[in-house]
This record gives structure tokens, sequence and C-alpha cells, in this order.
């Protein structure tokens, strides 16, 4: 891989999926976003790096970028200024991930106010691949994929 390839907000599966560990880099001490991606490490060990380890290792990657991409809107803003942040939620190995709740909890554990999380869509392109055997364990029915917008406010 080349230095920009590493450096890719959201990191390459193809990179993080052999790591042996790959954590969060910060703490949410109000979240179950840690007991969250240690239940998806431990899915489908059998698997390998397409076991939940490799999961777990990109969805720890992806949340990193999602805290330096939160430091970077509060940089950015001006008191009172507002960001909205569209983002989709994910199923890795059968697991739900509400990437836009936990975007919303990275950003207000850095100071950023979040005035409300709109799901104006609730399916989005790439639902049926949720029930394909690509995600190695099949969603549940009720489980589906969504876009969200995480409204943000500068205080």
């Amino acid at each position: 891989m080349t230095p920009l390839e590493r450096a890719n907000f959201g990191t390459f599966w193809q990179i993080v999926r052999e790591e042996e560990y790959r954590g969060l880099e910060f703490e949410l001490p109000d979240s179950d976003i840690q007991r969250r991606l240690d239940d998806l490490r431990q899915r489908q060990p059998a698997k390998g790096i397409y076991g939940g380890n490799g999961w777990a290792n990109y969805a720890a990657a992806y949340f990193n970028d999602c805290r330096h991409f939160a430091e970077g809107i509060q940089y950015v803003l001006k008191p009172g200024g507002r960001a909205f942040v569209v983002i989709g939620n994910s199923i890795l190995q059968g697991l739900v991930i509400p990437t836009d709740r936990y975007f919303g909890q990275i950003a207000a554990s850095l100071g950023l106010e979040v005035v409300r999380i709109d799901i104006p869509r609730a399916t989005r392109v790439g639902n049926s691949i949720i029930q394909s055997d690509v995600r190695v364990t099949k969603a549940k029915d009720a489980d589906q994929l969504y876009e969200a917008i995480v409204e943000l406010r500068k205080p």
C-alpha cells in the first residue's frame, strides 16, 4: 500500500484486517462503542482475517478517523457555527454498528453539541448485501442500513 492509501480516511480494509489488534485511540466513557467492538472481535474466529477481528480492526480504524474528523470540525467552526455530517450505519458480521450515534458521542466528547440526528431515508443502496454471504453472518430481518444527518454546533 502507498502512503496515501495508509493515510486515507476510513483506512482500507486490506490494511487493517491482517493486524493482530487495532483499537480505539481514545476513550468514550459513557458509550458502549468499546463493548460493541469487543463483541464484533469475537465473531467468526475460524474465518481468520475475514472474521470478527478483521472487521473490528476496520471499525476501530474508522472511529479513530471519525475522532480526527470531529477534531477538525471543532477547530474550524466559529462559536455558534454548525456542521451537518451525513453518515451511514453499518452491519458487520451481523452486528449493527450505529456510526451516527457513535460519531455524535465522539463529537460531544470534544465539546461540540449534538443538536440532533435525523434519518431522512430509512433504507439505502446496499441493503441487500446485509443478507448475503458477503457479510458472513446474516443480519436480522429487522436490521437495515440507513443514512443519517448528524447536526453539530460549536457552543
